[in-house]
């Protein structure tokens, strides 16, 4: 008898909400999948990709049962399912729920642009010298809020994911009440990539009392960050303690 099948299951990152931000790749998956697990947000851009297909549509009341309809569904007729998610799916997606509700199926992620990286660019600070904190997901909040400073006051800029628990007014609020200087520049991007997208670059004490949707991305920009120059001391240490020939050399 041949071999039936393997469970097939994709997560697909289908950019922050421009169509024009879903990568090539992400498309040939979505178009390439017969049964489609989402939300709303998470179709729109790829709308063009999933017509025709069996969709499994997500809302706050059912996006458990749909999720597990969807399965119900691949499993049963060996198709490959694929779940767009608005940014990546490796950021505020629903991961570990969805990898628990995939078990048996061999999954793949295929990344994609998320808010983040725009806020980031729009910002012109590196990701790596950042901290992400995501309010969106599950989590004490109060928690968050104090890894959040704990960051803040090791030098990292914070990017923040808004949601009703945390937005950018009282977020700012709360980090000037635990000591951030009231004047530190801030960037806040509202529906970032999308017609109706908001950038608004100001200084922290000026987001207090200001209302921004909760999609909303708010970039902390810490002035106690590395500098040019220390960067460019600390690859000279790098490069002097891994070459130590060249640097005798020099001297």
């Amino acid at each position: 008898m041949p071999a039936r099948n393997k469970l097939k299951a994709v997560l697909v990152g289908v950019g922050p909400g421009a169509s024009t931000l879903v990568t090539p790749e992400a498309r040939e998956i979505i178009s390439r999948a017969e049964i489609i697990l989402g939300w709303d947000m998470d179709l729109l851009p790829v709308r063009d990709c999933v017509a025709g297909k069996k969709v499994f549509l997500q809302d706050v009341r059912n996006y458990v049962q749909a999720t597990r309809a969807a399965v119900r569904e691949a499993k049963r007729t060996r198709k490959l399912l694929a779940v767009p998610r608005v940014g990546d799916p490796c950021l505020s997606s629903g991961l570990k729920g969805l990898m628990r509700a995939l078990v048996g199926f061999e999954v793949q992620i295929h990344p994609g642009i998320s808010s983040v990286q725009l806020a980031a660019a729009y910002a012109c600070i590196n990701l790596d010298e950042s901290a992400i904190i995501s309010f969106h997901d599950l989590g004490d909040p109060e928690e968050k809020k104090r890894y959040m400073l704990d960051c803040f006051r090791k030098g990292r800029h914070v990017i923040t994911l808004a949601s009703p628990d945390l937005r950018p007014g009282p977020m700012a609020k709360w980090l000037i009440q635990q000591g951030a200087p009231a004047d530190t520049d801030a960037l806040v991007g509202s529906a970032l990539s999308l017609p109706e997208q908001t950038i608004v670059r100001t200084q922290l004490f000026r987001l207090v009392g200001r209302e921004f949707p909760w999609l909303s991305v708010t970039v902390v920009i810490n002035p106690g960050a590395p500098s040019l120059d220390q960067d460019h001391r600390l690859w000279c240490q790098w490069h002097n303690r891994n070459n130590p020939k060249q640097a005798r050399r020099r001297r």
